[in-house]
């Protein structure tokens, strides 16, 4: 147990605790939370050099493989706008070691993005896991993901 209440927040500059170990079934989360928003399969990249324009998922992980950060991004840069703004922050730049991306195609609406940001949180149990971080609801995952059309 690390300590952390359900809610609490660490100092902007402390790195808070590690989520769990990023395992291979995980990774294909990101997609099926997108549905048929999903453009292509997740890759991985290091965080300095990620070329991901598009919106969609991203999962960060330490250079130990555990999860620390599960995010969205829109706009027009992407994902890799989202982690560039991320890499400003001491304690991401210091943790933020690769990322999973899941793309999403432009047409995606944001309440859509944030509804698959909260699927993945709850499918990888991570509201449970890190507690000390919030997501956006999917209560609404299924009316806004769930019956789109796989493109």
């Amino acid at each position: 147990m690390s300590g952390i209440r359900p809610g609490a927040r660490t100092p902007k500059d402390a790195a808070p605790p590690p989520g769990p170990i990023l395992r291979p079934p995980h990774v294909p989360l990101l997609a099926r939370a997108l549905g048929g928003y999903c453009s292509s399969d997740p890759y991985w990249s290091q965080v300095d050099t990620v070329e991901a324009f598009a919106p969609g998922l991203y999962l960060v992980v330490d250079a130990h493989g555990r999860i620390v950060w599960l995010g969205m991004a829109a706009g027009e840069q992407g994902v890799t706008g989202r982690i560039r703004k991320h890499l400003l922050e001491p304690w991401k730049l210091a943790h933020f070691h690769r990322v999973w991306v899941a793309s999403a195609y432009d047409q995606i609406s944001r309440p859509a993005l944030e509804a698959a940001e909260g699927w993945a949180a709850d499918a990888l149990d991570l509201r449970t896991r890190m507690p000390y971080r919030t997501w956006p609801p999917s209560t609404d995952w299924l009316s806004l993901i769930g019956r789109q059309p796989v493109a």
